[in-house]
């Protein structure tokens, strides 16, 4: 009889823990032109208004430091001429210089490809996958697949962001480069809307073999936004990379955050 009680008074709180991609897809497919949509008043909203509180706070801090770190650091250069650069075979091929460099011979590439794959540790996981193409040194195209998956007790939710942008590769240091671009994403299951992105980052090659890679992603979906954090720390053995980081989600009016773990390949 215990057993049971305790049974029924554990069922109500997994379920609560367990509807986050539910509550993400709720609010990212609210338009202005659809009916309001009323929030649970179960006690776990609490726990979840503690988590949008100290992304508001994350937010703000990132704002106030990294973006207005790149805003004066680009300043005056975002579509200015670029000096001539090419990429390198891979990170570190001459012991110090990362993806580009001014020193000119044979050996380097005047195209790179970039694919790479990442884990997310978390109750929500979430599997990314990211390709990079950039034609030139100056410009790049990029793809991103992102799914992520939550076990219930009754039921999986599961929810699926697709991204393409266009991205200025402005400065390009051997030992720094950093970027802005533009583009689309696309929110499937049952939002199945698309949305105007932008996006920037930034990689740093400090000592050979660790780099750092900081980047930016926000997605407008109808009256909501899927914001990207990613701050990752890569150790590189000729074309291959592993990384490890701290990625921060928030996907309409729920928000999540983890380790991730993840390989990079460079042609």
């Amino acid at each position: 009889m215990k057993k049971k009680l305790l049974l029924l008074l554990f069922i109500p709180c997994f379920l609560g823990a367990q509807n986050t991609l539910s509550n993400a897809k709720d609010s990212l497919s609210k338009s202005s032109n659809n009916s309001t949509i009323t929030s649970s008043s179960n006690d776990d909203d609490d726990d979840d208004d503690d988590d949008n509180f100290a992304a508001t706070i994350f937010e703000s801090i990132f704002q106030s430091i990294f973006i207005d770190f790149f805003g004066s650091l680009s300043l005056g250069v975002i579509i200015g001429e670029g000096l001539y650069t090419e990429f390198t075979p891979y990170p570190y091929f001459d012991g110090k210089s990362g993806e580009y460099t001014r020193v000119l011979n044979d050996k380097n590439k005047r195209t790179n490809i970039k694919l790479n794959a990442n884990y997310f540790v978390n109750r929500v996981s979430g599997v990314e996958f990211n390709a990079v193409l950039k034609p030139v040194p100056l410009v790049g195209l990029e793809l991103d697949y992102l799914t992520f998956n939550e076990k219930g007790l009754f039921t999986d939710e599961s929810l699926s962001i697709t991204s393409i942008n266009a991205n200025y590769y402005r400065i390009r240091e051997s030992s720094l480069s950093m970027w802005w671009g533009i583009g689309a994403t696309y929110v499937g299951n049952e939002v199945d809307s698309w949305g105007v992105s932008y996006n920037f980052g930034a990689d740093i090659y400090p000592v050979k073999p660790i780099s750092f890679h900081l980047g930016w992603k926000q997605s407008f979906i109808n009256d909501n936004t899927v914001n990207v954090f990613k701050s990752q720390v890569k150790y590189h053995l000729k074309q291959t990379a592993f990384y490890t980081g701290y990625h921060n989600y928030k996907l309409g009016s729920e928000v999540i955050s983890g380790l991730v773990l993840g390989v990079e390949v460079n042609f």
